[in-house]
């Protein structure tokens, strides 16, 4: 009996240990396989988070970049802008009598429509290459007005076939004769042609004149070729 019970202790105790060794050894692969997954999924949590802070610099360049260029646009026409603005302050068109020319680079003008009273003017002799101008004839010009003082610089300049101006139809001179005034310049032109219809006009009529060159001699006065009231 007594041999017995030592025996079934034994087995007992081999049974103990072989349940302790496995519960051991269960652990030990529970602990290396948590361990082992932790690490992963610490590096895929942190290559997410170095993606997104990736991404959103390259959202904040692009921004940054897309304003920086509307930036530049905006400012690039603004001096566009600016530029127009000057372009047109400083450049001035009108009608005018050519008085003869100075030497290459200088011509004389008698203003009709502007109440400028410039009389000599700069020109680069490539604007008169190929214009026969006759002293009296009546020629477009435009030119840019002097900053410092100087004379005025022709930018373009052409021979018309024919002027339109609103002015006032001051009087008549005679019966060939009559003067006008075209933004406060004083002109007296023939009105051969007209002088039926201006035979009904009161002085200091409003009146909307076409004239040219005179044809028979560009020395002598302009010629009206119609005129109206303006109403």
């Amino acid at each position: 009996m007594k041999r017995e019970k030592a025996n079934t202790k034994r087995v007992w105790v081999v049974v103990l240990i072989v349940a302790v060794c496995a519960l051991g050894i269960l652990s030990g692969y529970y602990m290396t396989g948590h361990l082992g997954k932790r690490p992963a999924a610490l590096d895929q949590t942190s290559q997410t988070d170095q993606s997104s802070r990736q991404l959103q610099g390259e959202n904040e360049q692009n921004s940054s970049s897309r304003a920086q260029q509307g930036q530049v646009t905006n400012l690039q026409g603004s001096e566009s802008k600016q530029q127009d603005t000057t372009i047109s302050s400083e450049v001035y068109k009108a009608f005018a009598r050519f008085d003869g020319g100075v030497d290459a680079h200088e011509i004389q003008l008698s203003l009709i429509n502007t109440n400028f009273d410039y009389k000599e003017f700069e020109i680069n002799e490539n604007l008169t290459h190929g214009l026969s101008l006759s002293e009296g004839e009546i020629v477009e010009v435009e030119f840019e007005k002097p900053q410092d003082g100087g004379n005025p610089r022709i930018v373009s300049i052409k021979k018309p076939d024919k002027v339109t101006l609103k002015g006032k139809f001051v009087g008549l001179a005679d019966n060939n004769f009559a003067e006008f005034v075209f933004d406060q310049k004083h002109i007296v032109l023939q009105i051969s042609n007209v002088s039926d219809k201006l035979a009904y006009f009161d002085e200091n009529t409003y009146v909307e004149v076409t004239f040219k060159t005179n044809p028979q001699n560009p020395k002598s006065n302009p010629v009206v070729e119609d005129i109206k009231v303006l109403k």
